[in-house]
Parts: structure tokens; sequence; C-alpha cells
């Protein structure tokens, strides 16, 4: 019988909850970038995040932005492993509160910045009815246990996973000339992940109809296999001794008689004939092979069968111990883990001006984040996936336990050109270096860097109102080896459109929404000898609101 396993030894709950940006970077970082989706070139407050190099180009005096996003995603899973309850799985991931906070103090050639926000992360992925990658080795057993009369099953499994990497930014930025401006900073990055879940209530459904607990049942089949495992020894030490009790005669020259023969010739006496034979009939002989035996014979087929028998022993204790130790991953479980860390990124950037200011490019260079997480894992809730040879519990998240986390280094390069009073247009290329972190089997999950290319416009429909759209398209590049049921990418193409009203001199609405649509995967596997695929898909929708201060000398 094939070993019994759950496949929590892979899985690894880290939910993926990046919502436009690299694989752990959130880049939609205001409200005016939920409106274009391009905002590296910015000259407004928001360049804290996009460009903070413009920010020279501020009125003196000071900038507030304060924004928000509502994101809201879908996370599909299909699998067509062939003994599933279910074939799609669906987690709903939402952030109702993703907040942007931006400060500027401008004056003179310096501007002094600050902006916190969610870096990473920023909001909680629930699979009520869980995940494939849990129910496939669950289901695995109807095709196990055929024989012994199971025809299905049921569970109840549900996770949770919440993720938040809150960003603290600070920085100067100081403009050369009018036309070149340069910044230098660094963002505290402080990083908190939470795992909740529960897989319980592992029920086998029998041919009569009646359900048992899947740890009882394996218990009650390891111990069947385990009794079996001492019966055969059993049968091995009788053999064994059988053969080396026909050894006094066949080291005394009888070997070529056949038990008959041996009677006859006063070797042997019917009662001890009678005992070897019978011996042999246990073991599965018939009296026609019996009778056709020589003694020599019959002693290499005792010490054959002790052979089989104490194989078949060691074989039938082996498959116990498994069916033992499946029985314990078949137990109630439940995880309740929180996971921190913090890093530190250094950012610099530049801002390039021409015509007048109608043309402008920033580039931002954010070098990469070391990051380690610890876990803080309550006893018993680190959810446990396998059993050491003494008898303990092997968890997936044991207390204490680090990950890495770094955060990639990322370049954004952006342009903006005001090509009338009316239309401006911008455009920004983005690159993660994601290849480059510590992450584990790095070099097996990524193929190349992240990209990101965006296009955006805005239109002037009044001197104080505007209406803006825009395009992203995003191209993972992951290995399939990366993909996992809470951590998968996908290649997404994103639509916005939203726009600006300037209330006053002092206040400014934004307000904008997006949605984004993925390339879904389908990724082949197997488990226990079958094959299936497994379909990775999302979609989200988002809106936003915001409101930019500008407390100071009105810009010229």
């Amino acid at each position: 019988m094939r070993k019994i396993t759950i496949s929590f030894l892979s899985l690894m709950l880290v939910v993926n909850l990046a919502y436009a940006g690299g694989l752990v970077t959130n880049t939609n970082q205001s409200t005016a970038w939920a409106r274009m989706l391009v905002r590296d070139a910015s000259t407004s407050i928001d360049a804290v995040y996009y460009n903070p190099a413009a920010l020279t180009k501020l009125s003196d005096g000071i900038h507030i932005s304060l924004s928000n996003q509502s994101i809201f995603q879908t996370q599909t899973l299909t699998n067509t492993y062939p003994f599933l309850n279910q074939k799609t799985f669906k987690g709903n991931v939402s952030a109702p509160v993703f907040p942007s906070l931006y400060f500027a103090y401008k004056t003179g050639k310096w501007a002094f910045s600050l902006g916190f926000n969610a870096i990473g992360g920023g909001g909680s992925a629930e699979f009520a009815s869980g995940i494939p990658m849990v129910e496939v080795p669950v289901s695995s057993m109807l095709n196990e246990f055929a024989p012994l009369g199971v025809r299905g099953y049921s569970l109840n499994q549900y996770l949770k996973g919440t993720s938040i990497y809150w960003g603290l930014q600070l920085g100067a930025s100081f403009a050369i000339s009018d036309h070149v401006s340069v910044f230098a900073g660094g963002r505290y990055v402080l990083a908190r992940n939470q795992y909740t879940g529960h897989i319980k209530d592992i029920t086998l459904r029998m041919a009569d109809g009646s359900e048992v607990r899947a740890d009882d049942f394996m218990t009650g089949v390891g111990n069947q296999a385990e009794a079996g495992s001492q019966q055969a020894a059993a049968g091995a030490s009788g053999a064994t001794t059988a053969g080396d009790g026909l050894g006094n005669w066949t080291s005394a020259g009888a070997g070529g008689y056949t038990f008959d023969q041996a009677v006859a010739g006063g070797a042997m006496t019917a009662e001890q004939k009678a005992t070897f034979e019978g011996a042999l009939l246990q073991f599965g002989f018939t009296q026609d092979q019996i009778d056709a035996m020589t003694l020599a014979q019959a002693q290499s087929s005792f010490y054959a069968t002790a052979t089989y028998l104490t194989n078949y022993s060691e074989e039938l204790h082996k498959q116990a111990l498994q069916l033992f130790g499946g029985a314990a991953l078949m137990h109630d479980m439940a995880v309740d883990v929180s996971q921190s860390g913090s890093g530190f990124t250094p950012i610099i950037g530049v801002n390039l001006s021409f015509m007048d200011d109608n043309l402008n490019f920033g580039i931002k260079y954010e070098f990469k984040t070391k990051m380690t997480l610890t876990n803080s894992t309550p006893a018993g809730k680190g959810f446990i996936i396998g059993m050491n040879a003494d008898g303990t519990p092997i968890e997936m998240f044991p207390d204490g336990a680090k990950t890495n986390a770094d955060m990639p280094a990322m370049l954004s390069v952006g342009a903006k050109i005001n090509v009338s009073k009316v239309v401006s247009l911008q455009a920004g290329v983005h690159t993660y270096w994601d290849g480059q972190t510590g992450w584990k089997n790095v070099s097996t999950n990524i193929y190349k860097n992240f990209q990101e290319y965006a296009l955006g416009a805005e239109f002037h429909v009044t001197k104080n109102f505007l209406l803006s759209c825009g395009y992203l398209y995003a191209q993972t590049g992951v290995n399939p080896s990366y993909q996992s049921d809470l951590s998968y990418s996908l290649t997404t193409n994103t639509a916005a459109a939203g726009g600006a009203w300037q209330l006053s001199d002092l206040l400014t609405l934004q307000f904008g929404a997006y949605v984004v649509s993925y390339d879904p995967q389908t990724i082949p596997g197997s488990y226990g000898g079958f094959g299936y695929t497994q379909t990775y898909d999302k979609n989200l929708w988002a809106m936003s609101v915001g409101l930019d201060f500008n407390i100071g000398k009105k810009k010229k």
C-alpha cells in the first residue's frame, strides 16, 4: 500500500496580497494612480511615493494627500483530481481600507517629505471551503481504501490569511537647477502576517452507508496490519525452526529421500513425517507437491517461506506505522500563527524637466529590503504535518521559526508630456529584481524580472476639473514551480478611469476606479498515480477617493 500523506508538507500559507506591482510590492499608492495607473513622472503631492525628486516642483508651503482604496478580489482554483468532491475552490480577498498618507514641505530648492502606506499586503484572503492542496490527499483515500469499502469522504476545512506591510518613508529632495532635481531617503517596513484556519471532521463513507472518522478508520486498518505483521513473524519463526529441524536428516545424508522413502527406510518416524508435512500444508503447499519433495527440497521450502514471511512482516509493520502516522494527520488540526519582521529600504531618485516643465522624466530606484519574518505560534496551533521517530509532532509553523521575506529592488522610469493645455500623457515602466532576493528556491521559481508597462491620459475639461484613464500591463516572471494555492502570480491587464476636481486653491478631490483582468494559468500535476490539472485565476476591482491639501503659496 502506498504511504498515506497529507500535502500540508508542501503547503505554504503565504498569502499573496500584492494588488498592483511586483510579487510582494504594492504600487497602487494614491487615488491619482487609481484613476490613470501611471504616476512615475508625477509632479503632484503623490510624487512623495512615485517620483520624490520632483517634489521641488511643488509651490512653497505644506502639501498633504489623504486617500483610500477599497479593493476586492476573488481567487479561483480549479482542480481536476478525479476523487475530489468539488472541483472549484474560491478565496475572497478584501481590503476595504487601503490608505495612503503623504506630506511634503517645500521651501526654496528643498522639499522634505513623509509617506505612510501599505507597501505590501493590506488585506485578508478567506477560503471558506479550503484549498485543493489540502483536500486532494484526503480525497485520494477513496481510491486507496476502495478495497476496504470506502466510497466517499467529507471534511471541514477553512483558511484565512491576513498580510500587511506598513511603510514609513522619509526623505529630502533638492533642485540642482530648473531642469534637474534629486532625492535621497528611505522607508522603514514593518510586516505582519496572520494565518488562522482548521481542518477537522474528516470522515469516510463506507459501502453500507455508515460513516467513520478517517483517523479511527486508519488506526483500525493499522492495527490489523500490525496484527498481520506479528502473525507473519510468528510463521517465519516456525518455518525457520522446521527447516533447522530437517537439518538433522539432510546433514546425515538423507536429503535426497522423499518423506515416504525416509519413513520406509527407518530414517524418520511416521509422526515426524506428519509434523513436517502438516507444517508445509499450513504454508500453502499441496499434498502432491509435498509428496514429490525430497527432504532437502522441503528444507529449502521452509527457509524460503521464512524469508518471505519475514519480509512480509516487515512490510506490514511499515504499512502499520504509515497508517498510524496518517491517522495522526487526520486528527482535527488548527493553525493560529502570526509572523512579524521589519526591514529598511534605501531610495534614490532623479527628476528631469524640459520645455518649461511641459516634458518631465521621473526615475526612482528602491534598493532591496532585507527582511526576515519570525513565527509566533501558540502551543498546538502550528499545523501538524508529520511525526518524528520519537512520536513528537512536526509543525509547519513551529514557534520561533524564521522565513526570508525580502522585498525586491525595483526601478521605475516615467515620462509626462503636456500635449496641450487640455491633454497630458504619461507613461511608465517598472522592473522588479525578484531573482535577487533571498526567497527559498528563488533560482528555481523565478526565471525573469517582473515587468510593468503603463500608459495614462488626463483631459482638462475645465480649469478646475479633469478626467483621466489608463492602462497597465504586468508580466510575471515566475515558473510553474512558484505557483501554489495561496500564492500565485499571473500576467494582468488593468484599465482605470476617474478624475480630479479642484474645489479651491486649498483642496482637490480625487476619485477613480480600476479593474484587473488576469490571464489564467493551467499547470499539470499528479498525486497517487493519478494525473490532474489545476487552473489558477483571479479577478479584481477597486475604487478610490482622496483629498489633496495645498497650504502655502500658490504656485506661479
